[in-house]
């Protein structure tokens, strides 16, 4: 029977649906849980609900992370640009156009060239998972993906200026990285129920180095974001240039950037900390808690309360599901939403319609003063988010070295081989197996001449 004094609640528990609360009676019947700490964004995920803060004794869960290590947010406020310098319909428009050219954002898209990154060395040893990872860790540094992800561009309540804010995680390599242990959990420490490792098990502590690796990667490619996006606004604000001048500006906001990641695990004198869409809130640590598209993002400051693991919400929550919010919205009602705000609404973006997400007033009042006190917010001028619709055009990459062979435009890069048979022998259905993702796999000509 589940031990309710290892839960500690900042929601009403009869608020939360029956999907989330059946999760949260799995995870207090675990006989190493200490504590169960719930969020007010609190909805059904995979193993843990999102939402939810667990505290293992010299245990580690990889679902309880989650498919998205290191998932979280950065801003930077800009105190010497008023955000009056971007309102202009033309400037705003410009700044969202070179957001949306330059950063690559939506699904599965990513840069044609890779990234200066280190290779990825699974703590594992499996050279096979190492290749996988390694074949697009250093496309995707630096690009935002699809879904809740997004970069905002809003005007600061406290100081009147412009203010960034990205949400992004560890893409594809995050997810492989995730998928890989979290399958290997099932079996590789069998005394344990399936799923869990023990921390100092040879297992245990593979998936703290990945996990380690990933929430770094995450960082790192919000950084790589937030220096463009900078750029952009300073190269658009005109009193700048590209010189030196320019360049430790950019440092100085890099240097005060705001950021924390919500979902992770920390080993700590306690146990093993798990968050899976939790907000930081250690006393003074700042946080950033994004309601949706149309209502901007809170900055927080921490309170400490170990009660609560020190934590706090990390966003709105949904109310209802992605393909909820796609059946029951149209383009027309989301653009009636969004209206006077600068940002892309399609198709792709209906399940990031405001109205998918609970009421942001409701979530802050609930966790106000008891684990963070709110600081500012940021009011959005610009919103971009990727979505299936956000290229146009199909991307062909060799599916071994995931080089660009023909890129958004639709002009070939490279020698394309089609083998449909190899492809399948390397865990790929047929070439229409991504197509929603506007992604086709084949072979550039030296890949398909080893792979033979």
């Amino acid at each position: 029977m589940a031990d309710m004094r290892k839960l500690k609640t900042l929601i009403p528990f009869y608020e939360l649906e029956k999907g989330a609360q059946d999760q949260i009676y799995h995870a207090l019947d675990l006989p190493f849980l200490k504590t169960l700490a719930i969020m007010p964004d609190c909805h059904s995920g995979y193993s843990l609900p999102i939402g939810g803060v667990a505290l293992l004794d010299n245990v580690i869960w990889p679902a309880a992370v989650g498919s998205d290590i290191g998932c979280g947010m950065c801003c930077c406020i800009l105190t010497d640009i008023p955000a009056s310098a971007i309102r202009p319909q033309k400037i705003q428009d410009k700044i969202f156009a070179r957001i949306m050219q330059e950063i690559p954002i939506g699904l599965g898209v990513q840069h044609e060239k890779s990234q200066p990154y280190a290779d990825f060395e699974s703590a594992t040893g499996d050279k096979k998972f190492d290749q996988g990872i390694n074949a697009r860790l250093k496309f995707q540094l630096g690009s935002l993906g699809a879904g809740n992800h997004f970069l905002e561009v809003g005007e600061s309540r406290e100081h009147g200026c412009v203010g960034i804010t990205i949400h992004s995680g560890s893409r594809g390599p995050g997810y492989d990285i995730a998928d890989y242990h979290i399958k290997r959990a099932l079996s590789d420490d069998p005394d344990l129920p399936r799923g869990f490792l023990h921390l100092d098990s040879p297992a245990g502590q593979a998936y703290l180095a990945d996990l380690r690796f990933a929430q770094q990667y995450a960082l790192d490619s919000r950084k790589h974001m937030m220096r463009r996006a900078l750029q952009i606004i300073l190269e658009e604000y005109k009193e700048a240039g590209k010189d030196k001048r320019f360049d430790m500006r950019v440092r100085k906001y890099m240097e005060q950037m705001i950021n924390e990641n919500h979902n992770h695990a920390i080993v700590t004198p306690d146990g093993v900390l798990h968050r899976k869409g939790a907000t930081p809130a250690d006393v003074g640590q700042l946080g950033v808690i994004p309601a949706n598209m149309k209502q901007g993002v809170w900055i927080t400051e921490g309170l400490g309360n170990e009660e609560f693991l020190s934590s706090s919400s990390h966003g709105a929550g949904r109310r209802m599901s992605r393909g909820e919010a796609k059946r029951k919205f149209d383009v027309d009602s989301h653009k009636k939403q969004m209206r006077g705000i600068t940002c892309n609404v399609d198709k792709g973006t209906l399940d990031e319609d405001p109205r998918a997400y609970k009421d942001i007033n409701r979530v802050m009042e609930l966790q106000e003063m008891i684990v963070i006190r709110t600081v500012d917010h940021l009011a959005p001028i610009i919103v971009a988010k990727g979505s299936e619709t956000t290229e146009k055009k199909p991307i062909v990459r060799c599916a071994v070295c995931n080089k660009t062979l023909v890129n958004k435009k639709g002009e070939k890069i490279g020698n394309v081989v089609v083998d449909d048979g190899l492809l399948a022998k390397l865990g790929y259905k047929e070439r229409g197996e991504t197509s929603k993702r506007r992604i086709s796999f084949a072979f550039c000509e030296k890949c398909y001449k080893d792979s033979r």
